[in-house]
């Protein structure tokens, strides 16, 4: 039981770690390298790498970013490989199927081809995930394998692997947008000249937003022991494209009609007229521009005092109702367009001296584990949570009316690396987690009731005041 504790202890060190360095790295090779080192310390990680769809390709076109084996050369990262169809390649098969392969050198050998990517050496055992962008499409497939019989991977080891994989997907969905738009914003700024001191104004603002956002990945990351708070700043990075992009059309839109009004200049053609249109076109792209940095930084904020709080272990006054209006936005990427819909049903009068972190995590947790698990893909569904005091306790009550699950496997469901969804973004720790949280740092209890069909159902009862306790 130690070792396991210490085991689960490594492998959270190791979550926290792969999530800081998607804010701290900022090339995808660095990032991979050190995600290869930190996989090391929880498994035999000798032979690994990495394929990246060529978006520019045919669909079995890959680039290897990241390759270290003990028997095969690395193949050339800025070359295009085209892997063998996926009965012949078990990395195209992964990418294919987006579902995580497990093979022995028996199972490899069995296949009509040895084309991982031409012909490579057979490993013992070979454990390949893909990685899934936020609308489940994949971006490539994460190999790690064996050469040697004393060196296989045991099913908690596989378990582990696939919560990774999710982890690096995040990562690298934040790190190839974040390239993007770092050059889109330089293209278009560079050419801008009468325009130049709005426009830095704006860039300014913008860079704020940005700099603001990745303070709260880092105060999010740092208390974060699940890949779910990883995904949720991918969430907000996406969220605030949008009001970047717009920004980025109406300076593309500038540009172009400060050419044209450039070359009227120059041929004589600008009359009184033309150039009131050019001053209107350029106000108008300054108040567009200036409205959509401030939305981005709205959205910041809004995230802000949540990132806090789940870093922070320090005891704060706060609102119940308020507070979990504030987290209910946090998640709004993961909720927009869903058709799930969440209901709140709280007075408005509930204060409590707790851990407010706690609280977020728990309800984060309990929402991601019902679209994860408890709905299918655009299957309608409710939840609703509620809140009331009882005495000096609060109790608070979680329910969605979704599959639900029998009592076999409602008797697992707080143990660690238990999930339903394995190899598809079932990590197997949130409901874990929650049950450590409302046990330990809020010091209360959880039950939880569900049958197939009637959805799952917790009920929680912790002191409302912890400086009594």
């Amino acid at each position: 039981m130690e070792d396991r504790l210490r085991r689960l202890e490594a492998v959270q060190a190791v979550l926290l770690e792969i999530g800081q360095l998607s804010t701290r790295c900022t090339d995808i090779v660095g990032f991979l390298r050190a995600v290869h080192g930190a996989l090391g310390r929880i498994m035999y990680a000798a032979n690994f790498y990495v394929a990246l769809n060529d978006r520019d390709g045919a669909p079995n076109a890959v680039r290897f970013v990241y390759y270290v084996d003990e028997a095969d050369t690395p193949p050339d990262p800025d070359e295009v490989t085209h892997l063998a169809s996926p009965d012949e390649s078990p990395t195209a098969w992964v990418i294919l199927n987006r579902r995580c392969l497990v093979m022995t050198a028996d199972e490899h050998l069995s296949r009509k081809k040895i084309a991982a990517f031409g012909v490579g050496t057979i490993a013992e055992h070979w454990i390949g995930c893909p990685l899934m962008d936020q609308n489940q499409q994949p971006l490539g497939a994460i190999v790690i394998q064996s050469y040697d019989k004393a060196h296989t991977y045991s099913e908690e080891d596989q378990a582990l692997f696939a919560l990774i994989a999710s982890q690096v997907s995040s990562a690298l969905q934040g790190l190839q947008s974040m390239d993007r738009l770092e050059r889109a914003v330089q293209e278009r700024t560079v050419r801008l000249d009468s325009a130049r001191a709005a426009l830095e104004r704006q860039n300014e603002a913008l860079n704020n937003a940005l700099t603001q956002l990745q303070d709260a990945q880092s105060e999010l990351v740092r208390q974060e022991k699940l890949a779910s708070l990883g995904r949720l700043v991918a969430g907000v990075a996406h969220e605030i494209n949008t009001p970047l992009g717009i920004c980025v059309t109406a300076t593309s839109h500038l540009v172009q009609e400060l050419k044209l009004t450039r070359e009227d200049l120059a041929e004589g053609r600008l009359d009184e007229e033309g150039l009131a249109m050019f001053f209107d076109t350029v106000d108008q792209s300054l108040r567009i521009m200036t409205t959509n940095t401030q939305r981005a930084a709205a959205l910041v904020r809004s995230f802000k005092q949540v990132a806090v709080d789940q870093s922070s272990e320090n005891i704060r006054h706060f609102n119940l109702a308020k507070y979990l209006a504030e987290v209910l936005l946090s998640l709004q990427p993961k909720l927009k367009g869903n058709p799930v819909k969440v209901q709140v049903d709280c007075p408005p009068d509930i204060h409590l001296d707790s851990f407010p972190g706690a609280v977020s995590q728990i309800v984060t947790n309990m929402i991601e584990n019902s679209l994860v698990h408890g709905f299918e893909d655009d299957q309608a569904g409710t939840i609703r949570i509620s809140g009331r005091l009882d005495g000096e306790h609060v109790l608070l009550d979680y329910s969605d009316d979704g599959m639900g699950m029998d009592q076999g496997l409602l008797g697992q469901l707080f143990d660690p690396f238990f999930t339903t969804k394995r190899g598809s973004g079932g990590s197997g720790l949130g409901a874990h987690i929650l049950y450590n949280l409302v046990t330990g740092p809020l010091g209360g209890t959880i039950k939880v009731s569900s049958a197939p069909g009637m959805g799952l159902h917790y009920k929680l009862r912790f002191p409302r005041d912890q400086r009594k306790r």
